[in-house]
């Protein structure tokens, strides 16, 4: 795969992610050691965000697409009602080359909105257009948390089902026990792991077939077949650790080291 191509691969698996909406449907009806509904988990889940002051996690996604695999390391910091900083880095390994990013940051510590992505310092218009700029570079990490944490319409992972629900088998995320939901759609599977204690997210993980992905470039691309033909299935694994709610934070740390 070509460095152009990796490229692409880069932006086109950010529209998977984030164009697939929130994961709410499943295919098992198994339900696991309680009585709570689908319904009830969502609602707790939404009510648990809306209640946080404030929130820390840290993780990584993993994207493979052919040949190809970009692990994004991301740290993230939000509080009410207008501070979040993000930071990231990316590696991308493919059989033709290794590539680091220097650390990428989108923030707000009560003076304006800023992305830097390697290219300087911008200011943005809002909390919004900042993080949408954010979510590509970042493999998706400034979309799910900072969008559900403040109840954005866009990349919330907690709203807009539109489908019965209906639980798959409990699993683990780090130690952590959680419920699992999923959704198929177009050749696409979505998959979210909500904590049991906590109903917060530990997990999403976005399937597209190679079939659906080759569809989705060939509209991009305008028929280029070039591109297109040799493209495999995508799977991307978002993973949040270290989760702490409401820490106390100071407006420095709202501040990247290369920032304000």
């Amino acid at each position: 795969m070509t460095n152009a191509k990796i490229k692409f691969f880069i932006v086109i698996s950010v529209a998977v992610l984030m164009g697939s909406g929130a994961p709410t449907v499943v295919f098992s009806n198994e339900l696991a050691g309680d009585n709570l509904s689908p319904n009830q988990i969502f609602e707790k889940a939404r009510e648990k965000y809306a209640s946080l002051a404030s929130y820390s996690d840290e993780g990584q996604i993993v994207a493979t697409m052919n040949n190809t695999a970009i692990t994004t390391t991301f740290t993230i910091r939000l509080a009410r009602t207008n501070f979040y900083r993000i930071e990231w880095q990316q590696n991308t390994e493919s059989s033709y080359a290794t590539n680091n990013t220097q650390v990428q940051a989108v923030w707000s510590s009560g003076a304006g909105n800023h992305l830097e992505k390697g290219f300087g310092l911008q200011n943005e218009e809002s909390r919004e257009i900042a993080l949408a700029k954010a979510t590509e570079s970042s493999g998706g990490a400034a979309g799910t948390i900072p969008r559900t944490f403040f109840n954005m319409q866009w990349g919330d992972q907690l709203n807009g089902s539109g489908f019965n629900q209906n639980r798959q088998t409990d699993e683990k995320v780090g130690g952590v026990d959680c419920y699992v939901f999923s959704r198929e759609s177009q050749g696409r599977t979505k998959t979210l792991w909500i904590g049991k204690q906590d109903f917060l997210i530990h997990q999403v993980r976005t399937f597209t077939t190679a079939e659906a992905m080759q569809a989705m470039m060939v509209k991009v691309t305008n028929g280029n077949f070039e591109i297109t033909s040799d493209i495999h299935s995508f799977t991307s694994t978002e993973t949040h650790a270290n989760i702490v709610s409401n820490p106390r934070f100071s407006r420095s740390d709202f501040i990247p080291s290369n920032g304000e």
